[in-house]
């Protein structure tokens, strides 16, 4: 057995590390979620706060990791933020935070999946609970004046602003809070079950209309098949209007169905927590 396996499987006995290398993996998925809106294909630069950020992201990532001895990850981690230093094109930062991320998330076990299908309802009870105060019961942040905090919450109301966001990178937030914002960690205070529950919930709030649902659910009725709940687990709004787009379907269709496909997994009346 390598030194460099025998200190990872240590390190993966240890709940500390794993912690530890959660945030890392939850800080890479923003990198590769957002990694696109700082730098343009040609290396441009689109925003400067947000590069900031993503080279911050990638070095507390990697700060991460050497506290859970995983010193190989690590240094990828470094490469990484080098590569996003010399405004290197999107494809090439993205697919190498997804890989490290999908790296840290076997070796230290993380549950980067829901084990069971969400509870729609339940996570519209523990959004009212936990996270309308800040975000609003309907996915509207109350103004700021009345919601005096150092940075704006996300309005999971709003198409635009959920266009990149996944049910992961939901759960992600709520496990480990989101470095440099006022969104707190809640990984203590519900269970896993229930954090993916509350991210499903919060990618319904973009499709509110009954009316385009409805139309939604009559397309999906007749579709020869639908993404399961690991599938929606793991893609954005843009990701999945990006492969709509080859259905044939008018714009008006597609989001259409795109509402009902977040919808498509109601609660369960009196299933046990998880």
């Amino acid at each position: 057995m390598t030194g460099w396996v025998l200190v990872a499987l240590l390190a993966a006995a240890d709940p500390a590390a794993r912690e530890r290398a959660g945030r890392a993996s939850a800080l890479l998925s923003y990198v590769a979620g957002d990694y696109a809106v700082a730098v343009g294909p040609r290396g441009e630069i689109l925003s400067p706060e947000e590069l900031a950020e993503q080279g911050q992201f990638v070095r507390e990532a990697a700060a991460e990791l050497r506290a859970s001895s995983a010193e190989d990850l690590a240094g990828e981690l470094d490469q990484l933020a080098g590569r996003v230093d010399a405004r290197a094109a999107p494809p090439e930062v993205i697919g190498r935070a997804q890989r490290i991320a999908a790296l840290i998330a076997q070796r230290f076990d993380l549950a980067v999946l829901p084990r069971a299908q969400p509870d729609l309802r339940r996570g519209q009870r523990l959004y009212r609970q936990a996270c309308a105060a800040c975000h609003g019961r309907d996915g509207t942040p109350p103004p700021a004046e009345r919601l005096p905090l150092p940075t704006r919450p996300v309005a999971f109301a709003s198409k635009p602003d959920m266009s990149r966001l996944s049910p992961q990178r939901v759960f992600s937030a709520a496990t480990y809070g989101v470095p440099g914002t006022a969104m707190p960690s809640f990984g203590d205070a519900l269970t896993l079950g229930e954090r993916w529950d509350l991210a499903f919930y919060a990618l319904t709030l973009a499709h509110k209309g009954a009316r385009e649902r409805a139309r939604g659910e009559e397309l999906l009725r007749k579709a020869p098949r639908t993404p399961d709940f690991l599938q929606l687990a793991v893609r954005s709004d843009d990701q999945l209007r990006a492969a709509l787009s080859r259905s044939g379907l008018s714009p008006a269709d597609r989001e259409a169905v795109l509402s009902a496909v977040r919808a498509a997994f109601p609660a369960s009346p009196g299933r046990a927590s998880r």
